[in-house]
């Protein structure tokens, strides 16, 4: 219980932290590269909040099926990987080309620093739909199935 609250307030500041930096750095610096990664940290961070909400709520199973949940979890297996590969090539861009944070609007640090951001996101949201996904008992997977006839 209180491990889930501790995730809820964790989540909360990524998605405000994610979501304020996409406008940020969008609209006021111009670098849209870092700001669209901002933008999909923030939806990632959003989506594992609303999870532990329903989670510490105990109404998880009641608006989500097994399904839902593993394509919630899948987008998140697709930002950390999106988010990995971005990493490593900022990285290397970094290393590369030896660019300073200064200016921001073509900073390639501040991207490199969301990009890593979307990649933890994405796998606390796939690490987490997983572990929701395991608290579905027997009873209701046979329900879901539509295929298994009742005797």
């Amino acid at each position: 219980m209180l491990r889930t609250k501790i995730h809820i307030v964790l989540s909360a500041i990524g998605a405000i932290l994610g979501l304020s930096a996409f406008v940020c750095f969008c609209i006021v610096y111009a670098n849209i590269e870092a700001g669209m990664w901002a933008l999909l940290s923030g939806i990632h961070a959003s989506l594992t909040l609303m999870l532990h909400c329903h989670y510490l709520k105990e109404s998880l199973h009641v608006n989500f099926s097994r399904r839902a949940l593993q394509y919630i979890g899948d987008f998140g297996m697709f930002g950390f990987v999106t988010g990995t590969a971005l990493t490593l090539f900022y990285i290397f861009l970094e290393v590369y080309y030896g660019t300073a944070v200064m200016p921001i609007e073509t900073s390639i640090v501040i991207r490199l620093v969301w990009s890593f951001m979307m990649m933890k996101w994405g796998f606390m949201l796939y690490y987490f739909t997983r572990k929701y996904i395991q608290t579905y008992n027997d009873h209701q997977l046979f329900q879901e199935n539509p295929n298994i006839e009742e005797t």
